[in-house]
């Protein structure tokens, strides 16, 4: 994915027609609150780090998202990773945002490379001073996933390929060897039907070198030909599932699927015949949930509101009829539904069969109440509960009944 020029914040605009007062700016810290980690599926758009820090607050205020991939991550001309090249990831209103994210439950990736500037594997000679360089950025964002974005020259380049597998593979010992977890994903382009052969030979190496590679994320976008880009998304996928399956055998088809990632570019892509569209968004999310894939992302969520022309390509809107946010709605996942609150002070003396309390599903009938509760709270299997009973508990305090297999 590209890195765009320097521009004004394209998040006001965004913001504003949301309905969304922007952020004060943010004071910061040394290094960011450790983040609450990711579920299962989630969607994380790419932010751009050439913006100012509050960017990422005014994005989470109007799209609602959680989780957001910062890009990128470069060389700042030696061994150093900087945001776009430039800002120091220390930076304090990036750490400030970062924590006010991650405060609110949401959390972030860091990208590393992109399609300009340089990636640090490109840069540092040894894997000591990539190791230190990854690991800086890590520490100071206390990440637990890092994204790379290998395309163009990087993705040829065999020894700086090699160099960053080895580096990785260190690093995630060396984490967790001391309780800390660091996922790796990998960002690639990706041809209508799968990976080019440098890709594959690139995850190859990974795994050669004992890199565990959380995701596979590709980029459904740009690729030359006018395509109907929703379903081409979805062929590129079945196509990446294919090549895993013979990277990864020992895999199961669920945990195969549950590796993958897939980003499109919203709207006008770069190759300005192909427009991802809105019904393109609902095509991938339907898919991506009907397959169990991990990650949905785009690019980028500055450019999720319209142009003042449909068409046109630019780095602050899609080019293509939407409203504010709408690609943040439609590619977001379903949420994990969470487990019953069971508290026993809700449900002790109630005198039925076994209870759960602050479920999300409807009391079942039928079942007739017992008078003696369990030693924790809950009353003993006994019969079945009476029809209107269940309607009367369920009222207060949302308690339903359940058997001793399931109901």
């Amino acid at each position: 994915m590209r890195r765009p020029p320097r521009l004004a914040s394209a998040l006001a605009p965004l913001a504003l027609a949301a309905g969304i007062v922007l952020a004060t700016p943010l004071s910061g810290s040394a290094a960011t609150q450790p983040g609450p980690g990711f579920p299962p599926r989630y969607t994380a758009p790419y932010i751009e780090t050439w913006r100012p820090g509050s960017s990422l607050t005014e994005a989470q205020q109007a799209t609602g998202l959680q989780y957001f991939t910062l890009a990128f991550v470069i060389s700042d001309g030696g061994c150093n990773g900087a945001f776009d090249g430039t800002t120091s990831v220390t930076n304090e209103g990036w750490q400030a945002a970062v924590n006010r994210l991650r405060a609110g439950g949401g959390d972030v990736i860091t990208s590393f490379g992109g399609g300009a500037g340089t990636e640090l594997a490109r840069v540092c000679d040894s894997v000591d001073s990539l190791k230190a360089a990854y690991r800086r950025v890590i520490d100071a964002l206390n990440l637990t996933m890092v994204d790379f974005d290998i395309e163009g020259a990087a993705l040829s380049d065999t020894a700086s390929v090699d160099l960053r597998n080895h580096a990785l593979a260190d690093l995630q010992r060396e984490y967790a060897a001391v309780g800390r977890t660091l996922s790796v994903h990998y960002t690639l382009p990706v041809n209508p039907d799968g990976l080019s052969p440098e890709s594959v030979r690139l995850l190859q190496n990974a795994k050669k070198q004992g890199v565990t590679i959380s995701v596979v994320n590709i980029m459904t976008m740009d690729y030359g030909p006018d395509l109907n880009m929703g379903r081409v998304a979805t062929t590129a996928a079945d196509g990446l599932y294919e090549q895993m399956v013979k990277i990864w055998p020992e895999k199961s088809s669920a945990e195969l699927w549950g590796m993958q990632g897939n980003t499109p570019m919203i709207g006008v892509n770069d190759a300005t015949n192909e427009v991802f569209s809105t019904e393109d968004a609902r095509v991938l999310v339907n898919y991506a949930n009907d397959k169990g894939i991990q990650l949905l992302a785009f690019w980028s969520v500055g450019r999720d509101q319209a142009c003042s022309t449909d068409g046109l390509l630019a780095t602050t809107c899609s080019g293509t009829p939407q409203q504010p946010a709408d690609f943040s709605h439609l590619l977001t996942r379903p949420r994990p539904r969470p487990a019953p609150d069971w508290r026993p002070s809700h449900c002790a003396g109630l005198g039925v069969a076994q209870v759960s309390c602050g479920g999300p599903l409807g009391p079942p009938v039928g079942r007739t109440p017992v008078s003696s509760p369990g030693q924790d709270g809950r009353a003993l299997w006994g019969g079945q509960c009476q029809s209107g009973w269940n309607r009367s508990v369920w009222s207060r305090p949302m308690v339903w009944c359940r058997g001793p297999v399931g109901h």
